[in-house]
């Protein structure tokens, strides 16, 4: 009786939590997938190439549906099952209700997209819907600006529309920055080492639970899709949909923390950290939405004017883009972290420059990449 109170005891105490969640999760999706994978071919469930995307065959896309399950069910079990308070199994995580609820919607609406093809504005509606849920009901939002343009403590109706704005742009951006292999899981799998780590060290144990559940869930699709020959598979918009939900909890959670002093350790410019963190799928989506619209086309029609599109045409490979981007990414995370002192305002304005200085950069060497191989062509 003893042995068994101390293993229930030792598996409820939160840092073995984050590690069992972890653990499962990547256990769980490395069995799961290859299941989908079979599923996937059996009904001919595939994302079919065409002149925009990258692929040249058919590749099943239900690889959202794995993320998702080790999510919920993993989150579900660990998150909810918090730790030991005189002997019995309590829950302090009042918003996971709200958060699984928007998962499920979210979910939904991206299996039905990839298998159906739906609209972007019957898209928009359920993702509003998913974060109203959470915003309101589960009160996770953007409720103090830290100073950013002169801006502190947000009133409940601002913080409340503000946060449905943010978390618009911020699933949208997660969806379209995944367009090539590893790309969106590289950059979750490294915002969640980065808002995991904070959470543990803040004591917010559901949310560095989630954190790593989202992670472990992360790892074996990276290396199905990043490595996958005959056993590849794409996580779909279910999956990228999934991802860019996910992102907006941790980023309003890390938020809402930072705007209480005493929690530690504290971010002076916590908003502009956040946004760091997520700069690479937020910025290319700010620039690709301007150039859209600044030449008179709608910003919601597909193109191949990402950045991860103009490094495929510089000749890099899938793998090697990716590398790239998530180098590049750590690098504003670790400006971001060492020169918090700046504030908010003045570390998104550096960052938005020092982006647009390397977008510009980009774009001057794939002008030059292609008018080398059209010399080439023209030679041959």
């Amino acid at each position: 009786m003893h042995s068994e109170y101390n293993f229930y005891f030792h598996f409820f105490q939160p840092q073995y939590r984050v590690g069992f969640a972890f653990l499962i999760a990547a256990v769980f999706n490395f069995y799961a997938i290859p299941i989908i994978i079979r599923i996937s071919v059996s009904k001919k469930l595939f994302d079919v190439p065409d002149d925009r995307k990258n692929h040249t065959h058919s590749v099943p896309t239900l690889g959202g549906l794995g993320i998702y399950a080790a999510i919920v069910s993993v989150s579900m079990t660990l998150i909810n099952t918090c730790g030991i308070n005189g002997g019995g199994i309590t829950s302090s995580l009042t918003s996971l209700p709200p958060i699984i609820a928007g998962f499920t919607l979210i979910f939904f609406i991206g299996m039905k997209d990839d298998l159906l093809n739906i609209s972007a504005y019957k898209k928009l509606v359920v993702e509003f819907l998913a974060l109203f849920i959470l915003i309101v009901v589960g009160d996770v939002r953007l409720n103090n600006m830290q100073g950013m343009f002169g801006i502190y403590e947000l009133s409940y109706i601002v913080s409340v529309l503000l946060s449905l704005f943010a978390g618009i742009v911020i699933i949208n951006a997660f969806n379209l920055i995944d367009g090539i292999d590893g790309l969106a899981a590289s950059i979750s799998m490294l915002g969640c080492i980065v808002f995991g780590s904070y959470f543990i060290a803040a004591d917010e144990w559901e949310y560095a639970v989630l954190s790593a559940t989202i992670l472990g869930a992360l790892i074996p699709y990276f290396l199905y899709n990043g490595f996958g020959k005959t056993n590849k598979i794409f996580m779909g918009d279910t999956g990228s949909l999934i991802l860019g939900f996910a992102f907006a909890v941790l980023i309003f959670r890390f938020n809402q923390l930072n705007a209480i002093p005493v929690v530690k350790p504290h971010f002076i410019a916590g908003p502009a950290f956040s946004f760091a963190v997520v700069i690479i799928p937020m910025f290319d989506t700010l620039r690709v939405f301007t150039i859209r619209v600044y030449r008179g086309g709608s910003p919601f029609k597909a193109d191949r004017r990402h950045i991860h599109h103009i490094l495929l045409d510089m000749g890099f490979s899938h793998l090697q883009s990716t590398l790239i981007l998530i180098l590049f990414n750590i690098g504003f995370i670790a400006y971001a972290y060492y020169f918090n002192f700046l504030g908010n305002s003045n570390l998104v304005f550096s960052m938005l420059t020092m982006a647009g200085i390397f977008s510009i950069a980009a774009l001057w060497f794939h002008r030059k990449y292609t008018l080398i191989i059209n010399k080439t062509e023209i030679v041959k």
